[in-house]
């Protein structure tokens, strides 16, 4: 597909095929994430990727029980509170992959360097037949020192976005978005 239409039909990808995502073309996600823009050149990016399901099933439900029992310090979450003990719901959708990005906290703009990579990832992904889908969730769990501690993630690195990512199990129609708004065109 061409990048207009990629970009045009990508979507947010809940609902994965059991395939397994092959280590090679991981690996060539990876590889077109760090072809992203990123300030003064320094690429600060680092990446987490976890494909054992049943690590992702252990983790899912942590998240769930750590945000539900300290919904005060989640407010934004507070909208999700019947998912949060609903057996049904998964954080990671049942992805049997997930992907978390961190950016090295010594480049100023390691944030938004990161945040173009995981956009990269993304089309990427949608081009190859792949969904992803940016989990909010996980946001302060993969950025707990024990989690960085178990997956060699340096303590100068901070998480930027995690990503669950399988085999799209069914075609989407492109997302419905605003009109842009414009402040200032002349």
């Amino acid at each position: 597909m061409d990048l207009k239409e990629c970009m045009n039909s990508r979507r947010s990808i809940r609902s994965y095929t059991d395939e397994v995502l092959p280590d090679d073309v991981i690996n060539e996600l990876l590889v077109l994430g760090t072809k992203a823009a990123t300030g003064s050149n320094v690429q600060p990016w680092g990446f987490v990727v976890i494909k054992d399901k049943a690590a992702i099933d252990v983790m899912s439900e942590e998240i769930k029980k750590e945000i539900h029992d300290n919904l005060e310090e989640y407010p934004y979450f507070k909208q999700y509170e019947s998912w949060l003990t609903n057996p049904k719901f998964h954080v990671f959708n049942r992805a049997n992959c997930i992907m978390a990005i961190y950016g090295d906290t010594s480049s100023k703009w390691y944030d938004k360097d990161c945040t173009l990579a995981a956009a990269n990832i993304m089309l990427a992904a949608h081009d190859m037949g792949i969904g992803t889908c940016w989990i909010g969730f996980a946001e302060r769990y993969c950025s707990t020192p024990e989690f960085k501690q178990r997956y060699n993630v340096p303590g100068k690195f901070n998480l930027v976005c995690t990503l669950s990512m399988g085999y799209t199990k069914m075609q989407m129609s492109p997302p419905e978005r605003k009109v842009p708004k414009v402040f200032y065109n002349k």
